[in-house]
């Protein structure tokens, strides 16, 4: 927790960060009916967002706390969250390193099905990897081996919310760690055949 406030300060410190507490207008943004905030079926909330230019394009850290009432008491899952543009929209995928996975989120879809035809893929890739898409062919013309061995090795959830890269993990990591986790996320999006960026033609 002391590393984690340390390297908040050492962003916030920094002229080439923008830094907010709270940004709920931001939180507003997106989708809350897939991962990782669809994890927090009884509300969400965004801690410490620090923005600013990665491999020349905008980057956006944040802390998640997301609540889930379990018997008597709210029980806050917390999140650490990297968001990356794409160069275009693309159709909604989310792929799960099983290391994140938990009985707990079994139970709560990946991607919002009331906006789409989403479903699971149990035959597509590996054992390493859960996938869910809108396009199955899609989500195929994606799927590597070593895409998913990174993200096994990562501890990695990401998902395609129109024209950006979602990308999460369990804990509240440091800042540090989660440039490190949009490094491993912009590695996924360059490894996207140039066919992707054409989909559907």
């Amino acid at each position: 927790m002391f590393e984690v406030r340390k390297s908040i300060k050492r962003f916030r410190d920094d002229p080439a960060w923008t830094h907010r507490k709270r940004a709920r207008d931001y939180l507003d943004t997106f989708d809350r009916r897939g991962y990782p905030f669809s994890l927090g079926p009884d509300g969400i909330a965004l801690r410490d967002l620090l923005q600013g230019s990665f491999r020349g394009q905008e980057v956006s850290l944040f802390h998640l706390l997301a609540w889930q009432r379990t018997g008597k008491a709210n029980v806050a899952w917390t999140y650490s969250v990297a968001v990356l543009p794409l160069p275009r929209a693309l159709p909604a995928t989310a792929l799960t390193s099983r290391r994140l996975a938990s009985s707990r989120m079994e139970r709560i879809r990946a991607l919002n099905r009331a906006t789409g035809r989403a479903k699971d893929l149990p035959h597509l890739g590996t054992h390493l990897v859960r996938y869910c898409a809108d396009d199955p062919d899609f989500a195929e013309l994606i799927s590597t081996y070593a895409m998913e061995r990174l993200m096994h090795s990562a501890r990695l959830g990401w998902r395609i919310e129109g024209n950006r890269m979602i990308g999460w993990t369990h804990g509240r990591e440091t800042y540090e760690d989660l440039l490190s986790l949009a490094e491993t996320l912009a590695v996924i999006i360059d490894s996207f055949p140039e066919q992707a960026w054409h989909w559907p033609e």
